[in-house]
């Protein structure tokens, strides 16, 4: 069942609330457009079969006249903890807290607000929850680190700088806290 959030001109978001095979195929086509192949999970179609079938995640959808264009996935914090601790040592357990565990938009819509409108919706999706506070592991090479620190401005809680961050093949990143 969709639950749609926002209506803007063509511009819909809605979060998804079960496993359904054509969110899965438009999960798969985003993370081929927008991620390097060695960013890409192995069984990808396998782990985000998972994650839309857990009903304790956040699944949005962004669409641009039905087609859908942008995608992002919050997870409980502690459910992350046990990998991303690998990668950076400071990651710990924190209760009622969500991460942002990917956001995917296609290239070409880029730069035009969509994860904002993405971030906002799982901040929305989460307050329904109970739940207010939000941590990232953020790019800096794309600008990312420092749209998420605008966007949240003054409800920034922590960020740290990570000059390796492993999963991306080293790049530097920032992990950011907010509350809402």
């Amino acid at each position: 069942m969709e639950n749609r959030i926002e209506r803007e001109k063509c511009i819909t978001l809605f979060a998804a609330n079960e496993f359904k095979e054509n969110y899965l195929k438009d999960i798969l086509s985003l993370e081929e457009k927008c991620f390097p192949e060695d960013w890409q999970y192995e069984d990808a179609g396998q782990y985000y079969k998972e994650m839309l079938s857990d009903k304790e995640n956040i699944n949005i959808f962004l669409r641009d006249h039905g087609k859908t264009v942008g995608y992002v996935l919050a997870r409980f914090h502690n459910k992350e903890t046990g990998e991303l601790s690998e990668y950076d040592p400071e990651f710990k357990d924190q209760e009622n807290v969500f991460y942002i565990e990917t956001i995917q938009i296609l290239p070409e819509f880029q730069g035009k607000g969509g994860a904002k409108k993405l971030l906002l919706a799982v901040c929305e999706e989460a307050g329904k929850r109970g739940i207010n506070k939000f941590s990232i592991h953020a790019r800096k090479i794309n600008g990312f680190s420092e749209s998420v620190k605008k966007i949240f401005a003054d409800r920034i809680v922590a960020v740290r700088e990570i000059e390796s961050w492993e999963p991306a093949e080293g790049e530097p990143y920032e992990y950011i806290e907010w509350e809402v």
